[in-house]
């Protein structure tokens, strides 16, 4: 007579041992997936370094100029620089002005990318640059006007944004008076400490101008996904009531006895005469660089107002 089959299980009971190394392994898995999840939905903080590139065009030159930048750029692409830049045109400030952000990392670099982008343009890929320069004289700039600035963390709140889903940029200038500096900086920290109090929804990274234009000179940079954003401003009651009225009096009194002047610009992203890799990988449908024919028109925030004055490319 043959015996049934036996229904037990070997190796089903495990080990105290066992148990507890299955759970430190699930536990490892656990963290690393928190982890990777936070520092993925964690946007990189901003460059410390900012080259800023604002380019006057000639009235009536603003498609043309188009073009030749975005011919550029795809030529950056070709030669795989590793140097990026965004431009802006403006919603609301000068028609035929193209401003350009590079952002770097330190001095070093951008000193590293004068050196890049020259053998770039002059030697590796002189004939494609050659190919896209206008013919004779003709040149498409009235002026340029380069200025360095440097990020300020200690001024900037939430200043992280995640920049290729946004679409605008609200840029305000403010120039203080010598000798008014730490005042005008003490303000910007009540500002600050405001926005934490009051938990604002917004990005605010603040950058002051070393180079390129006069002393005591800043730069308040807020990026936008819509345009609708510029409905927030001014910030609500919370905002409000996270200054105080003493603070507000103060912050009034700074802004009177040390700014001496103070300019708000709103730009669109100009995605066709941008170079930014990482951008076009994390929102391609409105980063990824196409060639602009021989007739395209100048990016939509500039054609949109664009003046019939001036000889047409």
């Amino acid at each position: 007579m043959k015996e049934a089959p036996s229904t037990s299980f070997p190796n089903v009971r495990k080990t105290q041992e066992e148990i507890t190394m299955t759970k430190s392994l699930l536990f490892a898995i656990g963290l690393l997936f928190v982890t990777t999840f936070q520092v993925a939905a964690q946007a990189p903080a901003p460059p410390n370094v900012l080259l800023i590139v604002r380019e006057e065009i000639k009235p009536g030159m603003i498609a043309a100029h188009a073009r030749e930048a975005n011919n550029v750029v795809r030529i950056y692409s070709k030669a795989k620089s590793p140097y990026n830049r965004l431009a802006m045109v403006p919603v609301a400030g000068n028609e035929n002005e193209v401003t350009y952000l590079w952002p770097f990392a330190s001095f070093a670099e951008l000193e590293k990318s004068n050196k890049d982008l020259d053998s770039i343009s002059n030697v590796t890929y002189k004939s494609d640059f050659d190919k896209i320069r206008p013919e004779g004289d003709d040149d498409y700039h009235t002026s340029q006007r380069d200025s360095i600035a440097v990020f300020r963390n200690d001024l900037s709140y939430n200043a992280g944004a995640d920049m290729p889903r946004m679409r605008y940029m609200r840029v305000q200038t403010v120039r203080v008076k010598p000798g008014h500096a730490r005042d005008f900086e003490e303000a910007r920290r009540m500002v600050k400490a405001a926005h934490e109090k009051a938990k604002i929804d917004e990005n605010m990274a603040v950058y002051q101008v070393v180079g390129g234009a006069q002393s005591g000179t800043y730069l308040i940079f807020i990026p936008w996904d819509s345009l609708s954003r510029a409905e927030t401003l001014p910030h609500g009651k919370a905002y409000q009531d996270a200054i105080g009225d003493d603070r507000r009096d103060k912050m009034e009194k700074i802004e009177s006895d040390s700014v001496v002047f103070s300019a708000t610009e709103i730009y669109a992203f100009a995605p066709q005469l941008s170079f930014s890799p990482g951008f076009a990988a994390a929102d391609p449908a409105f980063w990824t660089l196409k060639p602009m024919a021989s007739e395209s028109p100048a990016p939509t925030a500039v054609k949109s107002r664009q003046k019939t004055m001036g000889k047409k490319p």
